[in-house]
């Protein structure tokens, strides 16, 4: 069954999934400020890599059925993408999260469509156009406005932290390319369950002195509903909502949806966290949403997603 069959039976469904998608993981910057008050970032990381790989493999257990049988080069295939869409992606964002705002953070996460169309230009699976070539620079731009020409420093912490994030980004985009020949021939579900497994084990090692030093005890119940939220909400309810949905949507449609994210989690921090956002913030804004529009707009000649 095509992807746009499959659109047309399941309905508004997906994108409602895709809605939910971007508010769950609008709440994990929020989340995870709330959490690292009382915890190191990579006790949250491990945190959410062993908790998110054990209940996505339990609802892919119940969702996607049993894995289909797999070589010893699929498994090391799948080992490395985890690499970079779980490991990575945890490690820097959750880094960077802990130098910088939950407002900077979660607009810089903005910038993985960009980075997606870049990768998959230099991989040739991407076709290059005048209007992505261009989208590129200006959401560039608003980046290193966000970052400040005169703050390029690794001696400030928030500058580092925007660094680790826009990192993050890159290393989930490379994820993103290279996860759609594994898509074609497995669940998503199954696929992403998979990957948090593998993923979750070096994730665990790299934060082991800090969990040597974790005393749950001590733990508020504050600290706790947090780090619980980015598990429930910013982990699992989000990743598994959106492989659902990308098997029903086309991936533009997908990347549209991320324009959500950083208007909900700026809304989330700024009563929760009470981070007042810049003027900085709102120019910087205005320049990566007009460089991801021009880079994933479709065409009108284009053809629907398959």
């Amino acid at each position: 069954m095509t992807a746009d069959v499959r659109t047309r039976d399941a309905g508004l469904a997906p994108y409602v999934a895709l809605l939910f998608v971007q508010i769950f993981f609008g709440t994990l910057p929020v989340f995870g400020k709330i959490a690292m008050r009382e915890m190191a970032p990579f006790t949250l990381a491990a945190i959410r890599g062993v908790f998110g790989a054990l209940l996505l493999s339990l609802a892919a257990r119940a969702f996607a059925g049993p894995a289909p049988h797999q070589t010893s080069g699929e498994k090391l295939e799948i080992a490395f993408l985890a690499l970079f869409g779980i490991v990575a992606n945890q490690v820097l964002f959750i880094s960077g999260l802990h130098r910088t705002t939950a407002t900077h953070a979660t607009l810089l996460v903005a910038t993985v469509p960009v980075f997606t169309i870049i990768i998959g230009l230099l991989m040739r699976r991407e076709r290059p156009s005048a209007r992505r070539l261009l989208g590129v620079p200006i959401a560039f731009g608003g980046i290193v406005f966000l970052l400040g020409t005169a703050g390029l420093s690794f001696g400030s912490a928030s500058v580092t932290g925007d660094l680790l994030v826009t990192l993050n980004s890159a290393a989930y985009a490379f994820f993103l390319v290279r996860a759609r020949d594994v898509l074609a021939r497995r669940s998503a579900l199954s696929f992403v369950a998979q990957a948090f497994r593998y993923g979750a084990i070096p994730i665990v090692l790299i934060a082991i002195p800090d969990l040597v030093r974790v005393r749950p005890a001590e733990l508020s119940a504050e600290a706790l509903a947090a780090a619980g939220g980015a598990v429930l909400l910013g982990t699992v309810g989000a990743y598994a909502l959106n492989a659902w949905a990308l098997a029903r949507t086309g991936a533009s449609t997908t990347a549209f949806f991320i324009y959500i994210q950083p208007l909900f989690a700026g809304v989330l921090a700024y009563f929760v966290l009470g981070e007042t956002p810049s003027p900085r913030l709102f120019g910087a804004a205005v320049l990566i949403f007009t460089g991801v529009a021009f880079a994933i707009w479709p065409s009108r000649s284009a053809r629907p997603a398959a």
